[in-house]
């Protein structure tokens, strides 16, 4: 085959590239790491805009304090509604919200009635952890994240009655089978859209043959994502790309450019990445047709 023919069908093979921005810096990113992780409700719109024209077509999105860009200690729902509104009036993208913000001094029980009417705010994703897990790093909840299996179908219920879709977050191999059973019972329409948190040290190691694993378990139907932590982000990004699969990067999982240097930006970071692609050759999502490619209703 001639070159240019490879590349032509290389092209037509490979879905374009949906780029999922965290923008928020989630539980562990505070001014105190970085200066840039925005926290106000104006910073944040400002930070998902710039994603959004650097080539994020889904924004990934926590409750701050907008004072310290810690996690919003109170009932985050009222602040995350705030955020999507004031997103929907500058710019279109898929927002995608967390279902872990609320537990901090809060009981399991309320866990589930933050969740239940957090899938009424207006966005069309939901990260959501397919099981308990050791926490990597020092948090105030303790050293486990809670989620049990009864409590991950009940709240994909919630999703799926609201016409929400979950992105299934897998840290390890045990929670590959849960989205499956998942998927067996059901619970939420196929095809389901898998991200693949690669940690490190208390879940997947993030290397290239640890995620060649983990996708040949996955129904081929099915989508899938990467996000890596720190310095692996980008380099993790870069072979989920070759292999077809879709990456999220930001300052939830990565506050640094490159060694030493501090993103100012999250669209920095997305900048980053949409160079990549279009060095190998591989198209950039807009927000409709990741909403085509994931099979979601626009809001």
């Amino acid at each position: 085959m001639r070159q240019g023919k490879y590349w032509e069908s290389r092209s037509e093979i490979m879905e374009k590239l949906i780029i999922t921005a965290a923008v928020t810096g989630g539980e562990y990113v505070s001014k105190t790491t970085t200066p840039y992780v925005p926290s106000t409700v104006d910073e944040i719109v400002k930070e998902v805009v710039a994603s959004v024209e650097a080539g994020a077509s889904v924004v990934h999105l926590h409750a701050k304090n907008p004072e310290t860009g810690e996690a919003y200690s109170g009932d985050p729902n009222p602040v995350l509604r705030e955020y999507i509104e004031c997103i929907r009036e500058e710019v279109d993208v898929v927002i995608n919200v967390t279902t872990g913000g609320g537990r901090v001094g809060n009981p399991p029980e309320v866990w589930d009635r933050l969740v239940e009417a957090r899938c009424s705010l207006g966005q069309e994703m939901m990260s959501l952890n397919m099981g308990t897990m050791n926490r990597w790093a020092e948090h105030p909840t303790g050293d486990i994240f809670l989620n049990t299996v009864k409590m991950i179908e009940r709240w994909c219920g919630y999703m799926t009655e609201h016409g929400v879709k979950p992105e299934h977050e897998v840290y390890d191999t045990g929670m590959i089978n849960v989205c499956k059973r998942i998927s067996a019972k059901g619970i939420v329409p196929e095809p389901l859209h898998v991200q693949f948190v690669m940690v490190g040290s208390t879940g997947f190691l993030p290397t290239p043959r640890m995620l060649q694993y983990c996708v040949d378990l996955l129904p081929s139907e099915w989508t899938w994502s990467v996000c890596a932590l720190g310095r692996h982000e980008i380099p993790m990004a870069a072979v989920a790309m070759t292999m077809g699969g879709h990456v999220r990067v930001g300052f939830e999982d990565n506050v640094y450019l490159r060694r030493g240097v501090l993103a100012k930006s999250n669209a920095e970071l997305v900048s980053k990445v949409a160079n990549i692609a279009r060095e190998l050759e591989r198209g950039i999502a807009s927000p409709d047709e990741a909403r085509e490619m994931l099979q979601l209703r626009k809001r």
